[in-house]
């Protein structure tokens, strides 16, 4: 008699990797979501970090970031400043010309409508804030009762995209 598998047995182990498999794919997801966010996090506070560094320069906020009314996010514009190119035009905003980035490889969109913008995980650019009155209070976006000590905060809109939704938004001071 030969040694071998049965039909059956080959059967069985099949169906035993398939639940195993099943099972993993779900955990997989959410250590890739956390991963994510972590990744946000991690670059809601370099925007925090950036923003610093320019203010312990030029002893303010860029002229794009003083107005409370406006939406202030890592657009294009941002990167232009904060991450000038070598040969463009002196900027108003960076005379100096310093780079305080240096964007990794995938930290800048390249997809419409938010091309050369520093992204989160998702594809959205960071919003953030700077504290115009100097009395290193901030406000929360979404809720006026709650403050906290910073100079700068910063926020990913999270996997939806939409920055005014917190139940996703990743922020930098949590």
């Amino acid at each position: 008699m030969k040694k071998g598998f049965t039909l059956v047995e080959l059967l069985v182990v099949i169906a035993i990797l398939g639940i195993l498999m099943a099972m993993m794919v779900p955990a997989a997801g959410i250590i890739l979501n956390r991963a994510s966010k972590a990744r946000a996090r991690a670059d809601a506070n370099v925007v925090v970090s950036v923003m610093m560094k320019y203010r312990a320069e030029y002893n303010r906020w860029p002229g794009f970031a003083t107005n409370n009314d406006a939406q202030h996010l890592t657009d294009s514009v941002w990167v232009n400043a904060m991450c000038p190119e070598p040969g463009t035009p002196m900027l108003p905003s960076n005379p100096k010309r310093i780079v305080f980035f240096e964007p990794g490889a995938g930290a800048l969109a390249t997809n419409l409508p938010h091309v050369g913008s520093f992204v989160d995980s998702w594809g959205t650019p960071f919003e953030y804030q700077v504290d115009l009155d100097g009395n290193g209070e901030m406000g929360h976006p979404a809720d006026a009762g709650q403050t906290f000590q910073a100079q700068v905060i910063s926020w990913s809109a999270g996997p939806d995209g939409d920055h005014k939704t917190w139940d996703d938004n990743v922020p930098s001071w949590e």
